[in-house]
């Protein structure tokens, strides 16, 4: 692929395990981005085009072409990323080189971050991580989530971010589904 000179001027990373609301968080926020660079959209892509669930998506081997198709449909999806002036990943990101990965794609760029509160809440996360499972087939296993929260290294003005946001979405996806069961319940 012919690589042309980086446009990007603003790049947000979200930061977080599965389940704490980033992609929820971005809906309201699609305006402010030209691009948005989604794992998660590509692989349910994937699953739509070779009709296969999340589940069975994750377990195919790492060299299976469906795999392979996946992994270049993303690369070049940060390569298209690169036209635009305001970018998002949403992925997870949670250590310092996923996010050092991702600065090295747009030298001139100027980085946020926006960190997702899990630490308190993961016996919350797991069950609507189940929920979440019967109503879209996304498939997390529990220890996945376990492993995810282990390998979480704290965000730091030091890695090159301009700004770091915090967002508790579990508190707020927890109040809209009550909200939600009272109003079914009158």
């Amino acid at each position: 692929m012919n690589k042309l000179k980086c446009k990007t001027k603003k790049v947000d990373c979200t930061v977080g395990p599965i389940c704490v609301g980033k992609s929820a968080y971005l809906v309201n926020k699609e305006n402010d981005y030209d691009y948005k660079i989604s794992s998660d959209d590509i692989v349910e892509q994937i699953c739509t085009k070779y009709n296969i669930s999340y589940k069975q998506f994750h377990k195919l081997k790492i060299k299976d072409p469906i795999r392979v198709e996946q992994r270049n449909r993303f690369d070049q999806a940060v390569e298209e990323s690169k036209q635009h002036e305001s970018v998002v990943w949403d992925l997870t990101n949670l250590t310092r080189n996923d996010r050092a990965r991702i600065m090295r794609h747009y030298p001139n760029a100027e980085f946020h971050a926006i960190v997702f509160t899990f630490k308190g809440w993961e016996e919350d996360i797991l069950k609507l991580s189940h929920e979440r499972f019967q109503l879209t087939g996304k498939f997390i296993p529990p220890k996945v989530f376990a492993s995810m929260c282990e390998r979480y290294e704290p965000v730091s003005m030091s890695e090159g971010f301009s700004e770091i946001k915090s967002i508790n979405m579990i508190s707020l996806i927890l109040k809209a589904k009550i909200k939600h069961e009272v109003v079914l319940c009158l």
